[in-house]
């Protein structure tokens, strides 16, 4: 099997157009509605909390929960796609997230618990599959843009939980927006089932189903950009989660905003992350320099992060939002071209593997950030002093982002030095 390589004859005729587009709605509809389920959660705090007996605080908790269960799923199941095909493994984790979901309106912390884990491990195996598909069928020239393109369905879910589930928790109970989740969920799984033969003929049913859970880790500690590029990951994506997790529970309680202006102010987050995620796909396609455009963003980051230290409840509404929108452009805008730029720098036919091993540290970053942002939230009880995690992550990443720029300088003066 070689999932390198582009599509061979994407767009040559009208009816393998269709196909391909319909194949990146299909792609993005995953991303959209499995993402709105780790995040919808988050986005309904205080009322989850108050139904459980808990700080809302706690709500950071459940998602590491949730986060430790991606790295299981990418370690043991990221080769999945060679043997099932990657359309059947995205039924499969979208099927268990729709299952994870029902659980959540058990009302039972344990119940709650088991959930977080079907949630995470069905969104585990999920990115792994897509990029599969993504590197087989789409031409190199729109590489990066296409990766983004589909990424979008990340904050568009987000911002489906986001702006939906407020709107339907005020009106009804936290329980029906969940309810409603699961259904959409499970419909996709249903309509994914028609399309299997198109997408999954490439699998290989003597494949083994369960590989070296290291074989990932291997490739990428052996090339020193992969390496820097997956501690830029770990950053972006501890960036990202803590935004997305803190975001309406720090307006509520820190700032006294009411929950559905809180969920308004995240999806302006989430919106500028959606537009920088497609500014940055085609600024790299057309510079060619992937690494320099996730260099810009982490120094969004770092000063967003060192800005929000300043955050108080006298702010105006205007300066929150706009705030929160330059978080939302630097810690959201990151994906597509990153997963361009692992499958780029992935060996021949490993692209599952290689991508599965740079998203154990990006899923690693979903499950430590959070976490840590509660310890500074509960030791301090400032969520502005908290924010300014996303600013020393935001530092960290850059550097490791320049290091990995300086390796290829590097190779390049070596490789034209070789030539002389």
């Amino acid at each position: 099997m070689n999932d390198n390589g582009p599509a061979a004859g994407a767009g040559d005729a009208p009816a393998m157009s269709r196909a391909y587009l319909g194949l990146i709605g299909c792609l993005t509809a995953a991303s959209m509605l499995g993402t709105a389920a780790v995040t919808v959660l988050p986005t309904l705090a205080p009322a989850v909390a108050a139904s459980y007996g808990v700080p809302p605080i706690w709500i950071g908790y459940q998602f590491s929960l949730v986060a430790f269960a991606m790295p299981l799923a990418l370690l043991l199941l990221g080769d999945a796609s060679r043997r099932w095909g990657p359309v059947r493994v995205i039924q499969g984790g979208i099927t268990l997230i729709a299952a994870a979901l029902v659980l959540v309106l058990v009302p039972s912390l344990p119940a709650l618990v088991i959930a977080s884990v079907g949630l995470g491990v069905g969104y585990g195996v999920i990115m792994p599959a897509n990029s599969h598909l993504m590197m087989r069928f789409t031409p190199r020239a729109k590489l990066n843009l296409v990766f983004s393109v589909q990424q979008t369905g990340i904050p568009l879910g987000a911002i489906l939980a986001a702006t939906g589930a407020p709107v339907i928790a005020v009106a009804t109970t936290w329980q029906a927006p969940v309810a409603l989740l699961a259904a959409l969920v499970l419909l996709l799984a249903i309509a994914l089932a028609a399309q299997r033969g198109r997408w999954d003929d490439d699998r290989d049913p003597a494949a083994a189903l369960f590989r070296d859970p290291f074989a990932g880790l291997g490739i990428v500690f052996r090339s020193a950009r992969l390496r820097r590029l997956s501690v830029s990951g770990f950053c972006f994506s501890g960036a990202q989660f803590c935004l997305g997790t803190y975001t309406v529970v720090a307006l509520v309680e820190q700032l006294g905003y009411g929950l559905v202006m809180a969920g308004i102010i995240l999806s302006i987050a989430q919106l500028a992350g959606v537009a920088c995620r497609l500014y940055c796909g085609w600024i790299a396609d057309r510079t060619g320099d992937s690494i320099g455009v996730l260099i810009w963003l982490t120094a969004g980051m770092a000063l967003a992060g060192a800005t929000s230290l300043g955050l108080h409840d006298g702010w105006p509404v205007l300066l929150v939002c706009l705030l929160f929108a330059i978080h939302g452009a630097a810690t959201i805008g990151w994906p597509g071209t990153y997963l361009a730029e692992v499958g780029r720098l992935s060996p021949p036919g490993q692209v599952s593997v290689c991508t599965s091993g740079t998203l154990l540290f990006t899923n690693t970053g979903k499950m430590l950030a959070p976490l840590a942002f509660a310890a500074v939230q509960a030791r301090t009880g400032s969520y502005s002093l908290a924010f300014g995690l996303i600013g020393v992550l935001g530092v960290i990443g850059l550097c490791a982002l320049l290091l990995a720029r300086s390796s290829d300088i590097g190779m390049a003066r070596a490789s034209h030095a070789r030539e002389q």
